[in-house]
């Protein structure tokens, strides 16, 4: 065969498959909020639900104000990364910010932060308690360069509880145990509306199962000192166990165990790892 031939086949085959990527991919603003003119979406990434956090050195402050706004977001996450095509057109850092701040305002939000002079830091974060007919929103605003920004849109809700207590109870039988990710606000110990769902289940189970035993053993990740970490994952145990207790379970099949971080089973040098680390898990007791 011609080799000229060839090689059109080939080029054709490679141009068709980038078409058909590039359509398959979202390149749109997030509803909110439209693009500062002469920018575009570079990338784009949209998780139904998850947990973003940020540590009180990535938020931007004036100096000699101290910010005491959330440090952890959860709900329907969208993060956008803008840079300017047009080489020809020039905004400043400052320009974008008003901008943004302007945009915010409309919809009824606010900043939660105060925005130094030489802007040091990282985040600027707005709250907007709701917007179009939506829930209350919190925006994360990074903008390092006059040619680039990022922009993180998270819509509040609980995530949904799916695991039910057929499957806790498959898992415990094949296992020996069973693993829930219930999320607690950072710090705390209180069950919220994910976490009830969830103790609605295991008491579920343990209606099913009379003669089943449970250790209820509570995991974080490494963020903050060993001894705090194993304090607070106990809390939340004994929490878990109260709620089932609530349900009308017997308190003498239970326990409350406080792992803290000792027993990690994904790499802490990430978020994706340490959000897996941070677990409730039902251990089977003879």
């Amino acid at each position: 065969m011609n080799i000229r031939l060839i090689l059109g086949w080939i080029s054709f085959f490679l141009v068709s498959v980038a078409v058909g990527s590039a359509h398959a991919l979202d390149y749109t603003d997030h509803p909110l909020l439209s693009a500062m003119a002469d920018f575009s979406v570079r990338s784009k990434d949209v998780r139904a639900f998850d947990v973003v956090r940020v540590q009180p050195d990535e938020i931007i402050q004036a100096r000699g104000i101290k910010y005491n706004g959330p440090l952890s977001f959860e709900g329907k996450v969208t993060e956008l990364k803008y840079v300017n095509t047009d080489p020809n057109a020039k905004h400043s850092i400052e320009e974008i910010l008003r901008n943004y701040n302007a945009a915010i305002e409309k919809l009824g939000g606010r900043q939660l932060n105060s925005t130094p002079q030489d802007n040091t830091g990282r985040w600027h974060v707005f709250a907007v308690e709701g917007a179009a007919g939506r829930g209350p929103v919190s925006i994360l605003l990074d903008v390092p360069y006059e040619y680039e920004y990022y922009l993180t849109i998270v819509e509040h809700k609980a995530m949904a509880q799916t695991v039910q207590a057929g499957q806790l109870a498959k898992e415990i039988s094949s296992a020996g145990f069973a693993t829930l990710y219930i999320n607690f606000d950072t710090n705390q110990a209180v069950l919220k509306e994910d976490g009830i769902a969830a103790v609605k289940e295991i008491g579920l189970l343990m209606k099913q199962t009379p003669q089943l035993k449970l250790a209820i053993e509570g995991h974080t990740d490494n963020v903050g000192r060993p001894a705090d970490n194993k304090k607070l994952s106990q809390a939340r145990s004994e929490s878990v166990l109260k709620a089932v207790v609530a349900q009308g379970i017997d308190a003498k099949r239970l326990s409350a165990v406080g792992r803290g971080q000792e027993s990690p089973i994904a790499d802490n040098r990430n978020e994706a790892g340490r959000a897996k680390n941070r677990r409730v898990e039902l251990v089977k007791q003879n």
